[in-house]
């Protein structure tokens, strides 16, 4: 169900009980009458649009496509996706200084985890250092060279 929607629903009703007590024979008035029947008239259009919004709950894609997986509407998570900055993979194009200083400040399995063993291998062949020589030490860990 649509939460935008029914928030707006239970704030009119509750608009709707502050009626009950000024409907009065001293109070009531014809434009009393007028603001309650604008007041009744919105309930009705939000109760329908409630019963009609599909479970996405999309403003900018009412009528749009349900995303099964990811919950919510499917073009709007579509478009979030494509939006996200994507990660280097395995194809190495993460720039050298990039993976060297990650390897210098993390270490070479986090940096392998991070850009990929294919631009960490890259890096450390560019650097002239083996895949196993000259590595920072880890945290707490001494040298034993």
């Amino acid at each position: 169900m649509n939460l935008t929607l029914l928030r707006d629903l239970r704030a009119a009703l509750a608009d709707l009980r502050e009626y009950e007590a000024r409907l009065t024979a001293r109070e009531t008035t014809p434009e009393l009458l007028r603001e309650l029947d604008q007041s009744v008239l919105l309930v009705r259009r939000l109760v329908a649009a409630v019963g009609r919004v599909p479970v996405t709950g999309c403003r900018i894609h009412p009528d749009g496509p349900v995303d099964v997986a990811g919950g919510g509407c499917l073009l709007c998570n579509s478009r979030r996706h494509r939006a996200a900055p994507a990660r280097p993979g395995p194809a190495g194009d993460a720039p050298v200084e990039l993976v060297l200083a990650a390897i210098e400040e993390h270490g070479q399995d986090t940096a392998a985890r991070r850009y990929g063993p294919r631009s960490v291998t890259r890096a450390l062949a560019a650097a002239g250092r083996g895949t196993t020589t000259n590595l920072a030490p880890q945290h707490g860990q001494e040298n034993d060279r």
